[in-house]
């Protein structure tokens, strides 16, 4: 061990230390919720002036457990795709029925992979970047 106080490994060991706190209180609630709809909440906050953009790499859950990104193929087709992080996220969503909100603008359902992936076709012309700042997933079945 040493002796020394490092700002790297502190702002490391908090990181974790945040993300697992996050991840055991959302399995708390979830377990807590059982026969109630179960709901992660994506809330990106924009901490400059103008248009906010939709990141490339997604925005995470507030839980932990979900990220969501948005993909653009080629042929114009845009999609929102949910994918369970982690071993907790992978057993809370996988093979689950879920609705997906984006604001008021637009409301999806579909059902996690058994790898916990849930992807939604968009209409480009209905929901932008700004309408993404919000998007809310709730599970549509009891819990197991």
């Amino acid at each position: 061990m040493q002796g020394r106080f490092e700002t790297r490994e502190a702002a490391r060991f908090l990181r974790t230390l945040r993300v697992a706190t996050g991840v055991a209180t959302s399995l708390h609630d979830l377990r807590q919720s059982r026969g109630r709809g179960t709901t992660s909440t994506f809330l990106a906050l924009a901490a400059k002036t103008g248009d906010w953009r939709f990141p490339e790499e997604g925005v995470l859950s507030g839980d932990g457990l979900l990220i969501a990104r948005r993909v653009r193929e080629a042929n114009g087709f845009v999609a929102l795709v949910m994918q369970a992080q982690g071993a907790a996220g992978v057993s809370t969503y996988a093979g689950r029925p879920a609705r997906a909100r984006i604001g008021e603008a637009w409301t999806g359902e579909g059902t996690f992979d058994r790898f916990g992936a849930m992807r939604l076709a968009l209409d480009a012309d209905e929901v932008d970047d700004s309408d993404l700042a919000r998007i809310e997933v709730e599970l549509t079945d009891e819990a197991p």
